[in-house]
């Protein structure tokens, strides 16, 4: 059992968005992103661990159904936190259903802020565990890549038997410009999304997947950009079973690579796309193509340039 102060203590924890699977790297590989962030603020005090989840700005469940949830009653399983109530305050600011890590978000805040408020000594992937906790409330088993690309910023590898995760630093810099269709959340679940991809792959498929998840790593480690738009752009298991469920997907990604992306393929679940530049011109350029290729065929989007955000949860704010 943790001692933990008998006492009311508040943080928020701020966790910026992210991107999983870069094309190739199914549940793998993951990078955090600039621009949209979740804000967490977690209070904790004396009683029977009651746990209180309240949502601003967007209509996500609140309480048992949130990520926070999950993660906090794991946390009190694990490292038996009796005694303590919880209440919580989400502030989201990544958007939902997307396929930008926005409920990894969310989770990598809450395991962070309550490992700071209880004084629980967390090896970064036991983090990862108790975060991935509270995805299984929205995807139906725990996944890890986007909490630990929230947790520890840039570009991580993580391991799916021991669940370290190796953060990489990438010698090279680019722009990613990412296109959000507004299609019904209905259609954009990523407990959907899991649930239509295939369950055995062919030898030669794994081959050529591994092949292009081993250029990943080299490419962010010598700074080749080519290859590595190259590699984001070539899944051979995942991409054409959830392509499928994004309107005009495969036009899109035509239209990309011919006018100047470097790489292309679908933002963790999707349905939002994401391609790589050299230049932030060349992502704001082609990023219009995309939008008007998919206000041509009755659907309207948004754009969002951005980078690879270097950091992780950070801690925007505390009372003790």
């Amino acid at each position: 059992m943790i001692n933990v102060s008998r006492k009311s203590k508040s943080i928020t924890i701020e966790a910026p968005a992210s991107i999983a699977n870069l094309g190739p790297g199914f549940d793998i590989l993951a990078m955090a992103i600039d621009g949209f962030k979740d804000k967490v603020q977690i209070t904790i005090k004396p009683g029977s661990n009651k746990i209180s989840i309240k949502v601003e700005n967007s209509d996500i469940p609140e309480n048992e159904n949130n990520v926070a949830y999950g993660v906090i009653k794991e946390a009190i399983r694990r490292y038996e936190l009796h005694g303590l109530d919880f209440y919580v305050r989400i502030v989201k600011g990544v958007p939902v259903a997307y396929g930008l890590g926005s409920s990894g978000a969310t989770a990598a805040a809450t395991a962070y802020g309550v490992t700071l408020l209880t004084g629980l000594d967390l090896r970064p992937q036991d983090m990862v565990k108790l975060a991935g906790a509270g995805e299984a409330v929205v995807a139906g088993a725990p996944h890890y890549d986007n909490v630990s690309a929230s947790l520890l910023g840039g570009v991580v590898l993580i391991d799916p038997t021991t669940l370290k995760v190796y953060k990489i630093s990438p010698m090279i810099k680019f722009w990613i410009a990412i296109v959000l269709p507004n299609i019904p959340r209905k259609d954009r679940k990523t407990q959907l999304m899991r649930s239509i991809l295939p369950r055995e792959i062919e030898l030669h498929t794994h081959i050529k997947q591994s092949a292009n998840i081993a250029k990943i790593i080299y490419a962010l480690q010598f700074g080749d950009l080519e290859t590595l738009g190259e590699a984001i752009s070539s899944d051979y298991i995942i991409e054409p079973h959830r392509a499928r469920l994004i309107p005009g997907y495969w036009e899109l990604k035509k239209i990309a690579l011919e006018n100047g992306a470097l790489g292309f393929n679908i933002a963790g679940a999707g349905p939002a796309t994401f391609s790589i530049y050299k230049d932030k011109h060349d992502a704001q350029r082609v990023g219009r193509k995309l939008l008007k290729y998919l206000s041509s065929i009755g659907i309207s989007a948004s754009l969002f340039i951005t980078r690879v955000s270097s950091s992780g949860v950070r801690i925007v704010g505390e009372n003790t």
